[in-house]
């Protein structure tokens, strides 16, 4: 890039000392044409009045956050709509047939749409499953219930009867127990 630069700059050069008369004009010398030579100079029409700088807030950040919207919806939409059409084409919706003896019909094959059947039997949860799972959550916390009021019970039995474990364990003697650091606790 600099040479090419370097060798434009001394081809120019080169020019103007063999052609002294086309130096800097597109047309050749103006003086040779019989041109006036204030026509001669290049003018540059930008525009009317004074030129401003606008300070504008900056657009990268939206258009970095557009651009990236659009990528990650394409990135979802096109795949979905891909598979979605190849499910409509090749498998297409469910048809009503008769049901044999004795064959229970799962909860997802009520629905007609392939998606659908596989989201209801994927993503969600059948109710009987549910039912059966919160009663199973109830007969837990009632067999919690009895345990406590059968433990209570034998509590109170041992109160009254006085046949409880306490007598069975002897206590420690309290001369072992050591209680100078309690009487100088600053220490």
């Amino acid at each position: 890039m600099a040479a090419m630069s370097l060798l434009r700059t001394a081809a120019s050069s080169l020019v103007s000392r063999v052609r002294p008369g086309l130096r800097g004009v597109p047309g050749g010398s103006a003086l040779l044409r019989g041109v006036p030579p204030s026509s001669a100079v290049p003018v540059r029409f930008e525009g009317h009045g004074k030129r401003l700088f606008e300070i504008k807030a900056t657009t990268y950040y939206d258009s970095r956050f557009l651009k990236l919207l659009k990528y990650y919806l394409l990135l979802a939409i096109v795949p979905s709509a891909v598979a979605i059409t190849l499910i409509n084409f090749f498998i297409g919706p469910a048809e009503l047939a008769e049901i044999p003896e004795g064959y229970v019909p799962k909860n997802y094959e009520y629905y007609e749409h392939p998606i659908t059947r596989f989201i209801v039997r994927c993503v969600y949860k059948d109710f009987q499953d549910i039912n059966e799972q919160e009663m199973h959550q109830i007969h837990v916390i009632s067999d919690k219930r009895l345990l406590r009021q059968y433990e209570n019970i034998a509590r109170k039995s041992m109160r009254e009867n006085g046949d409880g474990p306490w007598h069975y364990y002897e206590t420690l003697d309290m001369n072992l127990i050591d209680n100078i650091p309690k009487s100088t606790p600053d220490e």
